[in-house]
């Protein structure tokens, strides 16, 4: 699923999880509490929105952090962008299901 949404969080907020590291590219400035830092729909945090795949931050992605982004931070995709996820997701199940039958279609011929 492509990223769609992300917010932005001073990273002192992010450190509060007790699971929390950081990766850091080699020759990249360290980060302090006040740098802003991007929490992505899929609960990636990088350091820019622009270049998503550049300067990843934390990937560690688990049940826990996950709850943390919702229940401490309020992490949530806002109301008004819900629609898009599920419209993509429905799209995405459809062409999964002609995909299937395309491949039935083809064993059974």
């Amino acid at each position: 699923m492509l990223r769609k949404y992300c917010k932005a969080y001073y990273l002192k907020d992010l450190r509060q999880f007790s699971g929390w590291t950081e990766k850091r590219e080699e020759n990249e400035q360290e980060l302090t509490d006040e740098d802003v830092v991007y929490l992505w729909d899929d609960f990636t945090v990088v350091r820019s929105p622009i270049i998503p795949d550049k300067g990843l931050i934390f990937d560690n992605v688990t049940e826990e952090w996950q709850r943390f982004c919702k229940n401490t931070l309020a992490f949530e995709i806002p109301e008004d962008l819900r629609y898009a996820y599920e419209q993509t997701a429905e799209e995405d199940t459809v062409a999964g299901k002609n995909s299937s039958e395309a491949e039935e279609s083809k064993v059974s011929a």
